[in-house]
């Protein structure tokens, strides 16, 4: 993802490339057209901001010095696991530095197109996330490798407190069923245990059903097409986070971030993983 993230910057019209960092000196031999450090103090001094793309496990340490020195972070989902992480990343950003975080599916632009479109009356929703096993993420459960994205927007396409979670499940499927403060509900799937591979959701409101595929990018109302813009989620978010860099007060912030967190481990909680 690091890769796919330096790429983004390099392309962009309104950033520069300046370095990245990797601990792993074999892996310096991509050509980013910047030089490569192996840690992330090398960089104080020398750039405005930073995506910090490594191992969740690893973010509160990469991020914490960089924040702390006043650099701005894009930071990949999930930004930290536990609330005393978040906390470490709140106080090294006190004194107004930037912290966004990479939940990318918000600028899948058919989610976008929803969203815009402001669906009322929402009565419930239902969002599947299914596919076979990720080496990229083993050493988490499938709420965190997986359904976080489906909690996140659930949570902003609501627009509601959470008053109820229940859960069945495993390590690597499970189902979450969201009661929030207005009575409508969510429920959530995520598995990672077989080769199909399936991103929807499906919002049931007052007016009409609307589909979201998120791999085909595309947008129904009642089965009619809705208009997509045909943008890259990554340059999109990439945008957002220069933008709020410069002041804009846009999402995915980290309260923001941490709310679909705190869903996740009420989740955590409910199977007692």
């Amino acid at each position: 993802m690091g890769l796919r993230h330096a790429r983004a910057v390099a392309a962009h019209a309104d950033a520069q490339l300046v370095a990245a960092v990797d601990p792993d000196p074999a892996r310096h031999v991509q050509d980013l057209g910047c030089p490569i450090h192996l840690i992330q103090d090398a960089l104080i001094g020398a750039v405005d901001a930073v995506i910090v793309a490594a191992p969740t496990l690893l973010h509160t340490k990469v991020a914490v010095p960089l924040l702390k020195a006043g650099i701005s972070c894009l930071i990949e989902k999930p930004v930290a696991l536990t609330p005393g992480e978040f906390a470490h990343m709140r106080a090294a950003a006190g004194n107004g530095t930037i912290i966004r975080a990479g939940h990318i599916e918000r600028f899948n632009p058919a989610i976008r197109a929803l969203m815009a479109a402001q669906p009322q009356n929402i009565r419930s929703l239902t969002a599947r996330r299914i596919s076979g096993a990720s080496a990229r993420m083993s050493d988490v459960d499938v709420i965190v490798d997986l359904m976080v994205h489906d909690l996140d927007i659930v949570r902003a396409i609501k627009g509601a407190a959470v008053t109820k979670v229940e859960a069945t499940g495993t390590r690597d499927n499970a189902t979450a069923v969201l009661t929030f403060s207005d009575g409508a509900t969510a429920t959530v799937t995520a598995d990672r245990t077989t080769p199909t591979r399936v991103r929807d959701l499906d919002v049931v409101t007052a007016a009409g059903t609307y589909h979201v595929d998120y791999i085909a990018r595309s947008l129904t109302k009642e089965g009619v097409a809705q208009a997509v813009a045909a943008e890259d989620a990554l340059a999109t978010e990439l945008t957002a986070f220069i933008a709020a860099v410069r002041g804009a007060a846009n999402a995915v912030t980290l309260d923001e971030a941490e709310a679909s967190m705190d869903i996740v481990w009420r989740i955590q909680k409910a199977l007692a993983l």
